[in-house]
């Protein structure tokens, strides 16, 4: 098998990340594109060694699973990989791969998979959209998304069924201003140019939006007139801000952030508590199953009124926050410093004084509160991890057991590294309980999971 190979396959499976698997003499081969039941025609991009990989030419004959995707984008986009295929077949497919995933990466024989909870709304289900620009032919800017599989290919965006239709209407606006201003994109690969990236955040269960415009200087025309504008959309958006990022780093990410209209935050609620959002803050990006997640996340912890709990990798707090509210005290730990300064606004907003916040590396705070180097060392009842989707590192997994609480919450992003970990506790004396799969992401091959780990009776 070379580079550049044409093949012909007959698609057996999705894989965990939502490729299809298929077998060339023996060898697997990993399609981006395809359904099971498909036989596809495929061209050879990787060789590795126990396998390969391939982008989909063209599908010769059609699964009979597969349905017409809804999205005009939806052969070229890297988002909604799985939306050819029913949203109940979808969900199927994704509890079947969390518990095939936790026998075979974890160990476990009998896994206990509870039923997967499908998203309230397989559409308009995204609260949160980052849209690229780029530079076209022509010299006038694109604004839309990457390509499947590039970072310096973008293409205009015509429609999106993932977010709101508001979201749609401010990108056609900012797609119309930037030509007509002639704003000059940001290039990746020469670092020149202005205009990099739309951030729009639309909580429609709050009513509130917050627009983001990310450039590498202020030299942009018209941002006042473009701001006016966007607000003009709809009373909802309620805050539109200009964001400074001269870095290398293609990511939306913000160094400097400039009110153009509005407080610059906005504010999500869930379960029955408040939270500013600015414009980095990582939140839930499906509002409607986070409810649904973190309730699931509160009744595996079984808090008591006095328990004292550890919340790693907690962000800005919106689990800490709704765990406090059962608990004796929550101290929550998270590395970006941002994050912890607005969780601790958050439980001001709420009235929570029984939740605290320390700023670290949760590796570090470990380590450093085990060796008595740091003030305010905890011993919990009950440990929340929620990392991210490299897992836990093996030495949080051992000073998590050392802390020896009676629990362990594991809300996961990543069902590999959940088997992963799941099998390193277990190897130190936490049994998994049962596991509940979640669909965040519909379309997508990404698939959220909770469970708890209890310490085995000695």
């Amino acid at each position: 098998m070379k580079v550049r190979e044409l093949l012909t396959l007959d698609v057996e499976d999705l894989a965990l990340g939502g490729k299809a698997l298929a077998r060339h003499e023996g060898r697997v081969v990993f399609v981006d594109g395809g359904l099971p039941g498909d036989r596809v025609v495929a061209r050879v991009t990787k060789v590795r060694r126990t396998f390969s990989e391939a982008h989909l030419e063209r599908i010769e004959r059609a699964s009979g699973q597969r349905i017409a995707a809804r999205c005009v984008h939806a052969s070229q986009c890297g988002g909604c990989r799985m939306q050819d295929l029913p949203y109940d077949a979808q969900c199927a497919l994704k509890a079947r791969q969390v518990e095939e995933t936790l026998r075979h990466l974890g160990r476990v024989a009998e896994p206990r998979v509870r039923p997967i909870v499908p998203a309230p709304s397989a559409w308009h289900y995204r609260n949160k959209m980052e849209f690229s620009f780029l530079r076209g032919e022509d010299g006038a800017p694109i604004l839309g998304l990457h390509e499947r599989g590039t970072f310096d290919r973008v293409f205009a965006l015509r429609e999106c069924w993932l977010p709101s239709p508001l979201v749609g209407e401010v990108v056609a606006l900012t797609q119309r201003f930037a030509r007509e201003r002639a704003w000059p994109a940001y290039h990746p690969a020469r670092l020149d140019g202005v205009a990099r990236f739309l951030v729009v955040r639309h909580l429609e269960q709050a009513h509130e939006c917050a627009v983001h415009l990310i450039a590498s200087s202020e030299q942009l025309a018209g941002l006042a007139e473009w701001a006016r504008a966007v607000a003009a959309l709809s009373p909802e958006v309620k805050t539109v801000t200009l964001g400074l990022n001269a870095s290398r780093a293609s990511i939306a990410y913000m160094e400097r952030e400039i009110p153009l209209l509005g407080p610059g935050a906005i504010v999500e609620r869930l379960l029955g508590l408040e939270f500013e959002v600015v414009g980095n803050a990582f939140l839930q990006t499906n509002s409607a199953q986070a409810g649904a997640l973190y309730t699931l996340a509160l009744e595996a912890a079984a808090l008591g009124d006095g328990d004292e709990v550890l919340d790693l990798y907690c962000g800005a707090g919106t689990l800490s926050l709704a765990l406090a509210r059962a608990a004796g005290r929550v101290t929550g730990v998270e590395s970006v410093a941002e994050a912890v300064e607005r969780a601790r606004r958050n439980a001001t907003r709420n009235g929570l004084a029984n939740a605290r916040f320390v700023c670290g590396d949760a590796r570090q705070v470990l380590r450093e509160w085990a060796r008595g180097e740091r003030e305010g060392a905890v011993r919990p009842d009950v440990v929340v991890v929620d990392p991210p989707r490299a897992g836990l590192h093996p030495r949080v997994v051992a000073r998590c057991v050392e802390l020896s609480p009676r629990r362990i919450v594991y809300v996961s992003c990543n069902p590999a590294t959940l088997a992963r970990d799941a099998q390193a506790f277990g190897a130190l004396g936490y049994a998994l309980g049962e596991v509940t799969p979640v669909d965040m992401f519909p379309h997508t091959p990404h698939i959220e999971c909770v469970t708890w780990l209890e310490r085995a009776a000695s």
